[in-house]
Order: structure tokens, then sequence, then C-alpha cells
């Protein structure tokens, strides 16, 4: 009893409940595309919020998860995890929410500031670890919220994140995001630096990738 009364205070801490109702207003032909258990909050630009659709259709074993895509205040560009009462249900009863910046204070990458193919990248890599989640049981699922306690078990899981984004088919695109956060974006220095520590670099992506046609059109030495 006692140990799982520490699992629910963890997950209290690093999985906090969503409260807001997120509706989706689009037009008709957006609305062809859209899959009904997703919800995307309205001040997401259309054009974001077709990117992120171009990604999400590609990815069938996430057509059935409820996923919620909002805008608040964050330390990173975008978040996801599962809701707090998703930890004790079915995986086919799981809510999910991707949480994307809105503060225009935000000293990093702010979402409007990535470019095309680099943002479709970022939502790759956010709806990988939805994928993650919905593979794992309860125990899993307070594991991975131990591991974003540390340094060491936050970078270990985003590399999970970023290989299983490149295992995806997305590598490419994942390299435009990575290549664009430490080399053209006007993120602070800080931000940077705990990018190239906790995620694969743009050279680890190329090599992960292994296609030579590809990284040819980058310098290696930029890491």
């Amino acid at each position: 009893m006692q140990r799982v009364t520490v699992y629910i205070f963890v997950l209290l801490l690093l999985f906090p409940a969503v409260q807001a109702k997120i509706i989706c207003i689009a037009g008709e032909e957006e609305r062809g595309a859209l899959n009904e258990p997703v919800e995307i909050d309205t001040s997401l630009a259309r054009d974001y919020r077709t990117a992120f659709l171009l990604v999400y259709n590609q990815l069938d074993d996430l057509k059935d998860c409820d996923i919620k895509v909002k805008g608040k205040k964050l330390k990173t560009t975008m978040a996801s995890r599962p809701t707090f009462f998703s930890f004790f249900r079915k995986k086919d009863k799981r809510k999910y929410v991707i949480v994307y910046n809105n503060d225009p204070q935000f000293e990093g990458v702010k979402p409007y500031d990535v470019p095309g193919p680099a943002r479709i990248g970022l939502f790759a890599h956010e709806l990988m670890h939805v994928r993650d989640y919905q593979s794992l049981k309860f125990g899993g699922l307070v594991k991975r919220g131990w591991q974003y306690m540390s340094k060491k078990g936050k970078t270990n899981l985003e590399h999970r994140i970023d290989s299983m984004t490149v295992a995806a088919g997305f590598g490419e695109d994942l390299f435009y995001w990575s290549y664009f956060v430490l080399f053209d974006s006007n993120a602070s220095d800080e931000y940077k630096m705990f990018k190239r520590e906790v995620y694969l670099t743009p050279k680890d992506i190329l090599e992960m990738m292994d296609e030579t046609g590809f990284a040819g059109h980058y310098h290696l030495d930029k890491n």
C-alpha cells in the first residue's frame, strides 16, 4: 500500500491532469483529415495543425488514441504526457496531452518560429512519446516519470524517442529540427546546450540514418 502511495505522489508531480477542454475548429477539408480522437487548440495556427495531422495520419497505431493538443507556458518547445487517470486505465482508454509553448517570453525555440520541415520532425518526436507511453503498462509509465527526475534518465529517454522517430521514417525531419535548434534558431545558449546534451545531435541523427546522399549536403563536424 505504501508503494502505491509513493507511485501516486510521483505521478501527481510529474504528470498533472489537464483540466481544459480543447476544441478544434477547422475547415471542411481539414475535418476530413482529422481523426475524431484528436482535439487541437484553436490557438495553434492552421498551418501547424496541418503539419501535425500530416505526421499523425501516418501513424496507424495512434489512430484510436485520445490526444489533445493545447498551448501553455513550458520550459521547452513541446511536451507530451498521459493524463493522470490514464495511468490506471487500459491502453485503449488512455488520454494523452501534447502541449506547445505559448509563452512570448520563452528563451528557447518558440513553435511559431520553427520552419516547415523542422516542425514535422518536432511533431513526430512528440507523437513518438505517445507511441512509447501507449506501449507501456502502469509500472512502465511510472518508470518514465522517474526517468525525468534525473538528467541521465531524461537523456536516455529522449535518445530513445529520437531513435524511434528515425525508425518511424522521420529521420530527415528530425535532423532539420535538431539542426534548426542548434544552428539557426534564436534560442539562448543555455537552451541550446540543454538540447545538445539531452537529445540526439544532427550528427547523431545522420549517423543513425546512414544515408550518405542526404548527409552529404551537410557538414558532419556540426554536431
